[in-house]
């Protein structure tokens, strides 16, 4: 039984680490033996019991990198690739696959599986914009990713800036799309999605009545909370039912939360925090709205479409790959708030139009399955060895 190592150096659970455990599982399901490694924190706990439940092996990596918008030096990344050889010799791996919630994380461990000549699969999740790397990066990376590795983005956004910013051609790098769980579009009776709507409403103690719009995502900069805090006073006085339900934790909770009180908007704003039930919560809402400054290929917004909920969503990269314009629902310019009103009270006016949107979505994600992209994944896994082994019998 072949082993594959899953290592990745988050410290909150988000989409990236999501689209591990679904990997993980899937590869398990082929007959890989998997294991998993990330850092051990409050943040991550859930996931590692997650991955725990499936019987796959949990390791704690300390790998962790604190954001900094200095260049790190090579002595820096030592403990991480030393860190990981040490984790590599006790579960000697015959592949890899490395998920990067930032595009240049985990030097270190990308170095060690080169160094090692590991079948490695490095998966760039977010890739917000061009950064600058040293000379000495340079060199670095492209030794590394000459040795047994592919490199693959999640979007054709993603993949010209991994280009750019690594000096490589764009035709080097792989692009396979996120991709959501379809079994959703199974029928419901209309009795039942009543019923969830009302346990819902009653959960949050609001209205039978209130229609809800949904985000879900972590609670930073990247996920644009803050734009549609100035509009919703106006939202909330033409749509009195309306209530904005936020799904997620992070480092700007108190701040949000605060921002909220001052506009004295605290009744149409409700904090849920992490939930682990969000199908019940697509298909008891009436619109998502997702103002995100950049993503990779957000999961959130591909779980909302799989669940034909109309969605409101920032023109962001890659969002326009995904969703055109009214046809699979509406999207503003990210950061204009005036915009972000204007194509909100528009959804919010015309509820069936919207429905028809959200039918063209759901057809629309079915080119983005989970299926796809673990077997695209996993194949990409399975070719790399074959190539390692012609290589070492040549």
């Amino acid at each position: 039984m072949n082993k594959l190592l899953i290592i990745f150096p988050s410290v909150e659970r988000g989409g990236a680490e999501e689209y591990a455990l679904t990997i993980a599982r899937d590869a398990q399901q082929q007959g890989w033996q998997v294991h998993a490694a990330f850092p051990k924190t409050p943040q991550t706990t859930s996931l590692a019991q997650d991955f725990q439940q499936h019987k796959i092996n949990y390791h704690c990596l300390e790998i962790a990198e604190t954001y900094t918008r200095k260049l790190r030096t090579l002595r820096q990344y030592l403990p991480d690739c030393l860190r990981t050889l040490s984790l590599f010799l006790q579960i000697q791996p015959d592949a890899v696959i490395i998920v990067l919630p930032w595009v240049d994380r985990s030097l270190g461990t990308i170095f060690a599986c080169a160094y090692l000549n590991v079948p490695t699969v490095v998966v760039f999740q977010l890739v917000p914009c061009q950064i600058t790397l040293s000379q000495w990066q340079l060199t670095l990376y492209n030794w590394s990713r000459v040795r047994n590795q592919q490199w693959v983005a999640v979007s054709q956004y993603s993949q010209k800036l991994v280009g750019k910013i690594f000096q490589m051609p764009v035709s080097e790098v792989k692009c396979i799309y996120n991709g959501t769980k379809l079994e959703m579009d199974k029928k419901q009776s209309l009795q039942e999605i009543v019923a969830l709507r009302d346990r819902l409403r009653q959960e949050l103690e609001l209205p039978l009545t209130s229609r809800l719009v949904l985000t879900v995502g972590r609670l930073n900069q990247q996920k644009g909370y803050s734009d549609p805090i100035p509009i919703i006073p106006a939202i909330a006085k033409e749509f009195p039912e309306v209530k904005f339900i936020w799904v997620g934790d992070g480092e700007l909770r108190s701040q949000l939360q605060a921002e909220v009180k001052a506009t004295k908007i605290e009744a149409s704003v409700l904090f849920l925090g992490y939930r682990n039930d969000i199908p019940q919560l697509l298909k008891a809402a009436d619109l998502f709205l997702f103002p995100s400054h950049y993503e990779g290929y957000p999961f959130a917004l591909l779980e909302a479409m799989a669940y034909g909920l109309p969605i409101v969503a920032s023109n962001a990269n890659p969002m326009p790959e995904i969703i055109t314009d009214r046809l699979e629902g509406l999207l503003f310019r990210k950061g204009d708030r005036h915009d972000l009103l204007a194509k909100l009270r528009w959804a919010l006016q015309n509820p069936l139009l919207m429905r028809g949107m959200a039918e063209n979505a759901k057809l629309r994600v079915r080119e983005f399955s989970a299926t796809k992209m673990s077997f695209e994944t996993l194949d990409l896994v399975q070719k790399i060895i074959v190539k390692n082994g012609n290589q070492n019998v040549a």
